[in-house]
């Protein structure tokens, strides 16, 4: 537990593993509970589209006592790039 008193759920690690090592999820959003006393996860997706993740951050809505706002997150987004020179796709 951090010294602010929040933990991370299980589901987070376990999807963070999947999309770092199984390679089959493209992005994880998370944001904390609504108590905030967890980080959660909010989405996990396949859908490759930057532009669909970058909407999902941006549009985050967030409810504090009572009131909706901007809503804060994390993201683990995994990039494809080219390697000049022909040494292949990372």
């Amino acid at each position: 537990m951090s010294k602010s008193g929040v933990t991370v759920t299980p589901e987070c690690i376990s999807k963070f593993n999947e999309l770092k090592l199984g390679k089959s999820i493209k992005y994880i959003i998370y944001k904390l509970s609504d108590d905030y006393t967890e980080i959660v996860v909010e989405d996990a997706s396949t859908d490759p589209e930057w532009e669909n993740f970058q909407n999902k951050i941006l549009n985050a809505k967030a409810s504090y006592k009572g009131k909706e706002g901007k809503g804060p997150r994390y993201a683990v987004y995994d990039f494809q790039y080219e390697l000049e020179g022909g040494e292949g796709t990372r």
